[in-house]
């Protein structure tokens, strides 16, 4: 599966310094990785605004992970090399409960990440 299968849009917008990412399909670790070099590419696309920015992930439409991409996601948000490009706050969003579960695994790595069940609580959060 490619990156075009599963990532529907990458949006930065510089005015709220908020980089959202809209994924769909199945995320594989393989996928997880392409997805994190297009999303690394916008976060520096911010200039100074890297690193001091928001991200607002929609996985409405992604199917459940495989545990090995959330073990990919959380060693990578544990990464103390990309530290200078990570967000102040991180939102996900999604209705399935049992991908809001999944996802709170990522919190073991970044206690400032949210999971969300709609679009509205989780940019309420991010900007609060």
């Amino acid at each position: 599966m490619s990156l075009e299968d599963s990532v529907h849009s990458i949006r930065i917008d510089p005015v709220h310094n908020l980089i959202e990412a809209k994924f769909t399909g199945y995320f594989t670790p393989e996928v997880a990785r392409e997805a994190g070099e297009a999303v690394r590419a916008a976060i520096v696309s911010l200039g100074n605004g890297a690193g001091q920015h928001l991200s607002l992930y929609d996985v409405s439409e992604a199917n459940i992970a495989p545990g090995e991409t959330i073990e990919l996601l959380q060693r990578t948000f544990a990464d103390p090399r990309v530290r200078p490009l990570w967000a102040r706050r991180v939102a996900y969003f999604t209705p399935s409960t049992l991908a809001r579960l999944q996802l709170q695994r990522l919190r073991q790595s970044r206690d400032d990440i949210g999971v969300f069940a709609d679009r509205d609580s989780a940019l309420a959060w991010l900007i609060s």
